[in-house]
């Protein structure tokens, strides 16, 4: 098994090439993680409890949609703790076709593209000051994917928070095993 950095292992079989980044993972940022998400929980478990014993309808209906709000970010809290504490990228190049799946705890679904319909595969430059990119960059979110090509029109988005210089050698590696797989 080869190393691109820190976070990418390769290995070379017979006619495939397996590759796997983990996620990002700090140790400091996962425990404040871990207590945001214990804390929102609870948070919601007591505004629920109240909700059953409130007789103000006006009161009961703010409460439910403060609810609404809280099941969403509940959900993309804990989808971002899975991640980090279990996420994996995984990419298959076998057979001339792309696998790719985002892995976390063994859950998720691996989509296939076929490598003569991979267009422009290519390095994303992140924006400097923009707000939306500093977001994507952020522990908390599950983004800032480094890699994209085009497939049918759409893009397809991988390689979360790469390091520049580890995006770019992915991208070097995969981008030959696919003009490889071509010929």
């Amino acid at each position: 098994m080869d190393y691109i950095g820190k976070r990418i292992s390769i290995k070379r079989q017979e006619n495939e090439l397996s590759i796997v980044i983990i996620s990002l993972k700090e140790k400091t940022k996962n425990i404040l993680l871990t207590i945001y998400l214990f804390l929102w929980s609870i948070s919601g478990i007591i505004v629920f409890s109240q909700y059953l014993v409130t007789p103000d309808a006006n009161t009961k209906l703010a409460m439910l949609v403060w609810m609404a709000f809280w099941a969403y970010f509940e959900y993309k809290i804990f989808k971002a703790y899975m991640w980090r504490k279990f996420g994996v990228e995984k990419i298959k190049l076998r057979d001339g076709k792309l696998l790719y799946k985002r892995d976390r705890a063994g859950k998720g679904k691996i989509k296939t593209f076929e490598s003569d319909f991979i267009k422009e595969l290519r390095y994303v430059e992140p924006k400097e000051n923009s707000f939306f990119e500093n977001l994507n960059n952020s522990y908390w979110v599950i983004a800032g994917e480094r890699l994209a090509f085009d497939y049918y029109g759409r893009e397809i988005k991988f390689g979360i928070q790469l390091d520049e210089a580890d995006a770019k050698a992915l991208l070097k590696l995969i981008s030959r095993e696919i003009l490889n797989s071509k010929s």
